[in-house]
């Protein structure tokens, strides 16, 4: 059974923002998100709203890239990439990020950003594994729809369950670092938690548990 660090990207690594915010904001901002696309995002979020709630309705809804071409997307992903997110990372983040592997910990990175950006990060931090939202394919085009499970809630959890035996994850060794009071079903998990940048609620919520809270900015 194996040590592992697990890092929370979104909120976390970068403060303040998420992969995929920076990402829908740079497609308006450059006028290359069609008016189609706005209007499955829309609807999509309006009628999931009404049966699932807000959180499903926005954070699981990846209506915005149907029928765009993958090729397309991973462009501009790569260029935002090292423009925006990159540099929006924060040192302290790659601080404790290197002092674990120093520590002989196996590297878990876990973020609902959607793959394309993800994966870029992977390439350049170069984890033992990482945990995106795996988008749905089809003739070289997004669907929309997400393939797998949004890693999202009581969903990390259940992800980190079904990856526990071939990871060899020991949770009791293992430490995780995370933002948002969602995090908190997950967090349990682990021998060590760590809330950082915590919404109100996952600070109120680190003070029972007594996990520690830190600031990376």
């Amino acid at each position: 059974m194996a040590r592992w660090a697990v890092f929370d990207v979104d909120g976390s690594m970068l403060p303040g923002t998420s992969m995929e915010k920076q990402f829908l904001m740079y497609l308006l901002r450059s006028g290359r998100l069609p008016l189609r696309s706005l209007f499955y995002y829309g609807f999509s979020a309006l009628a999931r709203w009404v049966r699932e709630g807000a959180d499903e309705a926005f954070k699981n809804n990846k209506m915005y890239l149907k029928d765009v071409p993958v090729q397309a997307v991973q462009r501009i992903a790569g260029v935002l990439f090292l423009q925006e997110i990159l540099p929006a990372i924060s040192p302290a983040a790659l601080r404790e990020w290197k002092q674990r592997r120093q520590a002989g910990y196996r590297i878990l990175l876990m973020s609902g950003s959607p793959d394309f950006l993800t994966g870029l990060l992977a390439d350049y931090l170069r984890p033992d594994f990482w945990v995106a939202t795996h988008l749905e394919i089809r003739a070289g085009h997004f669907t929309g729809r997400v393939a797998g499970h949004h890693p999202y809630g009581k969903r990390k959890t259940l992800l980190l369950q079904q990856l526990q035996p071939k990871l060899e994850i020991d949770f009791a060794r293992s430490i995780v670092f995370a933002n948002h009071h969602t995090d908190a079903h997950h967090m349990r998990l682990f021998g060590e938690a760590v809330a950082v940048n915590p919404t109100p609620a996952l600070q109120k919520i680190a003070t029972a548990q007594g996990w520690p809270v830190v600031w990376w900015k």
